[in-house]
């Protein structure tokens, strides 16, 4: 998946931009998008695909609207400002929510669970921010977390190593 950026629009509606494209409207056409989406979404974000299929198991039968309030309000939920300097899908594919201004915020059931949702991995807190952190320099690694990780003879737990050889997409050593 290529970076994109989403934003919502002050009607309500959910804008995407590619990186080297035009900016588009996620609509029920936005079949290569929302695809995509869909299937980021239900393998990294259980708990969110489960309460948005909840939220709009009315649709069920007709998949391409299903699939498609789905992904809008995901997308709604997490990357609704927009901001040109960060996509809010990297072009390695990791998702970078935003805080977004929400009127049910503190109110609505989804809260924690389709906005700011929990990403499914085995790998503990550390290893995650470890891993999200694999496009910087050794250097920078070394400063930032005042340990060495990488080369040098670092060690890991037995745990570690076999969460990140069960993880293989998050393993960046």
């Amino acid at each position: 998946m290529e970076s994109i950026e989403f934003y919502n629009t002050p009607e309500g509606v959910v804008m995407y931009k590619p990186l080297n494209g035009p900016v588009q409207e996620l609509t029920i056409d936005s079949r290569k998008i929302v695809t995509e989406m869909m299937s980021l979404i239900r393998t990294r974000y259980p708990e969110a695909f489960k309460a948005l299929s909840e939220l709009y198991s009315s649709n069920e039968l007709n998949r391409y609207l299903y699939e498609f309030n789905i992904v809008s309000r995901f997308c709604r939920c997490n990357f609704g400002e927009y901001d040109a300097l960060s996509p809010d899908i990297d072009s390695d594919g990791f998702f970078h929510f935003e805080e977004v201004g929400c009127p049910l915020r503190g109110e609505c059931r989804y809260e924690g669970g389709v906005c700011k949702p929990k990403l499914n991995t085995q790998l503990s807190e550390r290893e995650l921010e470890i891993s999200f952190i694999g496009t910087v320099s050794r250097r920078y690694l070394q400063n930032r977390f005042s340990r060495t990780f990488i080369g040098s003879g670092a060690s890991f737990t037995p745990r570690n190593r076999e969460n990140t050889k069960k993880n293989d997409s998050f393993m960046l050593f």
